[in-house]
């Protein structure tokens, strides 16, 4: 089993939501970046017929996600019209590009039509960018399609001048700048995109660390460790196991030198390391072997008892064989050990009613005053 895949199994046992970006369908092309802004009608008055229908269709049926070639070729006529007409509107302009690059990637990869496409998308974009656009969009749009750093550089510094809060830019325009070797400008950008762009979910605190670590490898630790700090408070919410997940993933010399930090990394691992029972216990429920699933998943609880998958698995296993007896004895076990009182409240939450129903009342009764749970 891949890093990956251990990763998702032990992250889908504690039922804990991942935000997917972008979902390719089997034997379809690779699809394209996705724009960060979608062209709006702001100024609908603005916008003839044709211009305000196409822009609308182009929005229902020219997603990658969801793509219809009928739909879509009528958008593209309505707005090949609209930009005739009116040459300059930047909405019309930044949809039609946009519906041309999605429909290329629906034509065969030997296809002349794929290349002229892209093209076709491209020489919008680069117009805009000619002709000084003072829009965001263009300039990030043709930054995403540039292999040259040297060249998406400009582009992307264009960006944060017209939209400094632009929610990805900063982010790119701080890894162009370090690959180039532009390191201080590196930390002021980085810094700005934490400013400007919400903590969203864990990829994120992982995303920041992964750039703490490239200014650590640039010489750069003071730059390294404010990020690493910040991390540190942005994560506190999140729940033990994904905070787990999250300093797993960094290079352990990030926090190192912090003793404090260092300490509640270490008593934060063992949720969610040395879990290899765990995932064999998994695969086995997968697989329809319950009963070698439990042995699999009582030898996990014996080798490291931290991990709230072993205790979550054993008892579906055990309801799976209709014995919530057991499944409530695992689940009581797990209440009395835990020590966090959020993390032991969430986790009597998930239970089973059956499980519930199957454990000493009196230790109910307590559990759910103690998580003013209603009866």
């Amino acid at each position: 089993m891949t890093s990956l895949s251990i990763r998702d199994a032990w992250l889908s046992l504690l039922i804990v939501p991942v935000l997917a970006w972008a979902q390719v369908a089997p034997q379809e092309p690779p699809q394209p970046p996705s724009a960060a802004l979608t062209p709006s009608v702001a100024a609908p008055a603005a916008l003839s017929a044709n211009g305000k229908e196409g822009i609308r269709l182009a929005q229902e049926s020219c997603p990658s996600d969801g793509f219809d070639r009928a739909g879509c070729e009528k958008a593209v006529r309505l707005l090949q019209e609209a930009a005739r007409t009116d040459p300059d509107n930047t909405d019309v302009q930044l949809a039609l590009a946009q519906a041309y690059w999605n429909t290329s990637f629906r034509e065969s990869p030997q296809a002349r039509s794929r290349g002229e496409l892209k093209q076709r998308a491209l020489g919008i974009y680069q117009r805009l960018v000619d002709r000084g656009a003072k829009d965001a969009r263009p300039y990030w749009e043709l930054s995403l399609r540039q292999k040259n750093e040297t060249e998406r550089l400009p582009l992307l510094q264009r960006t944060v001048e017209l939209n400094p809060k632009h929610p990805q830019a900063n982010k790119d325009l701080a890894r162009t700048e370090l690959s180039l070797g532009k390191v201080d400008q590196a930390v002021r950008s980085y810094q700005r995109h934490m400013d400007v762009s919400p903590y969203r979910e864990s990829q994120d605190a992982m995303d920041h660390l992964g750039f703490a670590k490239q200014l650590e490898g640039a010489g750069r630790p003071e730059a390294a460790a404010e990020v690493t700090d910040r991390v540190s408070k942005l994560v506190q919410g999140e729940r033990r196991e994904t905070r787990c997940e999250i300093w797993r993933s960094a290079d352990a010399k990030l926090y190192q030198g912090k003793s404090e930090m260092a300490q509640r990394v270490r008593s934060l691992l063992p949720y969610c390391t040395k879990t290899e029972e765990l995932e064999r216990a998994t695969d086995l429920e997968r697989a329809g072997r319950v009963d070698e699933a439990i042995d699999a998943a009582k030898r996990q609880v014996e080798e490291n008892p931290r991990p709230e998958g072993s205790y979550v698995l054993l008892e579906r296993l055990y309801q799976r064989k209709g014995q919530p007896a057991k499944a409530a004895e695992v689940a009581g076990r797990q209440l009395e050990q835990e020590q966090d009182a959020t993390a032991r409240c969430e986790r009597f939450r998930s239970l089973a009613p059956a499980t519930v129903r199957a454990m000493q009342k009196d230790r109910v009764e307590k559990l759910r005053r103690e998580c003013k749970q209603p009866e």
